[in-house]
């Protein structure tokens, strides 16, 4: 009687079936230059954020982020009113809301941006910004910071860094970047606040000003 040779389950070849599969598939991918298959698969065209686009010049994916100071809340930019010079954020951390407001009108750009902005480079592509802010909640203060903002290259947004207090209900008339040393850069803010004899309702009228250094890490009075 002659061995009969039996036939190898389905099952079995399932798995020797996908495995020829996945060696197939992968010598075509690494036959395929990087090129090609960008070519293949275009990336998807996303949209860049308008008001980043508006106020940096700069593509961004994501909204303008900032880190509301003195809480964990976070305002995502979503307004801009182009007569007054204004960016507007709103946030809720649940015990306290308000609004954060940008003086996009008076934004200062680090110089190596301005000067590097065309040219690849780890400074060019995150470049600093500092601006006059304010925040304001469900009580009476206003508080004014210079902010130092940053592109994010890697999230693709606008964030903000670090922040320099200025005061209560003071009053934010000029800010500029006055000099960049070893990638440290020094400005000056100049800003009216109450003096002594001043009601908190009447318009500040006592000049300051303030010189302050940043990176790209922080911003702090000289």
């Amino acid at each position: 009687m002659k061995n009969r040779i039996l036939p190898i389950p389905l099952i079995l070849l399932i798995p020797i079936v996908l495995l020829v599969i996945v060696i197939v598939a992968g010598a075509y991918r690494f036959s395929l230059t990087d090129e090609e298959i960008l070519a293949k698969f275009p990336s998807s065209n996303v949209q860049a954020d308008p008001i980043v686009l508006s106020v940096f010049k700069l593509k961004a994916t994501n909204p303008w982020t900032i880190k509301v100071p003195e809480t964990n809340a976070y305002a995502f930019v979503d307004e801009i009113i182009e007569e007054k010079g204004v960016a507007i954020g709103r946030y809720d951390s649940g015990v306290e809301r308000g609004t954060v407001s940008v003086a996009t009108s008076n934004i200062q750009a680090a110089e190596s941006f301005k000067a590097l902005k065309n040219i690849q480079s780890e400074q060019a592509s995150e470049p600093l910004f500092v601006a006059p802010m304010w925040v304001s909640n469900q009580g009476s203060g206003i508080f004014q910071y210079v902010a130092l903002f940053k592109f994010d290259q890697q999230r693709s947004r606008m964030i903000l860094i670090d922040q320099l207090f200025i005061g209560d209900r003071a009053n934010i008339t000029g800010l500029k970047i006055t000099q960049e040393k070893e990638n440290r850069y020094t400005g000056v803010v100049d800003y009216l606040q109450h003096s002594a004899s001043q009601a908190k309702a009447e318009l500040p009228n006592e000049s300051h000003s303030i010189v302050f250094e940043f990176n790209k890490q922080s911003i702090d009075k000289q």
